[in-house]
């Protein structure tokens, strides 16, 4: 199949590299600590298995799920994010519950740039964020995180014009993979 030519800067996936790269290290017979994927090891509580077990026979959950989420989660999101960081968000307009982390980072761009807007992007920073501005036509600004500056980024450091140009700015800490964490 041809696929389309704005999935040309997708066509390379670190994960996928990495687990090429662990299957040709486990086949010449090397042992590996995988620290890769941040998999759980661990089984999953039996509570939380009961509580799905429990929820698959009731028929509010034979559906698609609405849009917005339910209003339950929104206002617990939000009352959580209160609690946690003193900030009043709407559960109504700021609260939209994902699937996973990669659907909303890949999406997010999509939503809120243009084509030859900017995005500034932490470098390094994870896949999915980069890719979401790629199908949206975006241009990536990274700014670099570096062990002087204790792996945040320096905001003096970004020219005016690309800061002109901007619409949105990952910042995702604790961070992965430098595991910095950033004051609030």
């Amino acid at each position: 199949m041809q696929l389309a030519d704005r999935l040309n800067p997708l066509r390379s996936n670190v994960f996928a590299d990495m687990d090429q790269a662990k299957a040709k290290a486990r086949a010449a017979g090397q042992s590996l600590i995988d620290l890769s994927l941040g998999s759980s090891d661990l089984p999953t509580p039996p509570h939380i298995l009961e509580s799905i077990a429990q929820s698959l026979s009731d028929p509010k959950t034979h559906g698609y799920l609405l849009f917005h989420g339910t209003q339950a989660f929104r206002q617990a999101a939000a009352q959580w994010y209160t609690q946690k960081f003193g900030i009043a968000v709407d559960p109504e307009t700021e609260v939209l519950q994902l699937i996973g982390s990669q659907e909303g980072t890949a999406h997010l761009p999509l939503a809120v740039l243009n084509p030859g807007d900017f995005a500034l992007l932490q470098d390094p920073g994870y896949p999915s964020h980069a890719g979401g501005v790629y199908l949206a036509n975006g241009q990536i600004y990274t700014m670099p995180l570096l062990a002087e500056n204790d792996f945040l980024p320096v905001f003096e450091d970004i020219p005016l014009p690309v800061l002109a140009q901007s619409r949105m700015m990952v910042l995702s800490y604790p961070h992965n993979p430098t595991t910095a964490v950033a004051p609030l």
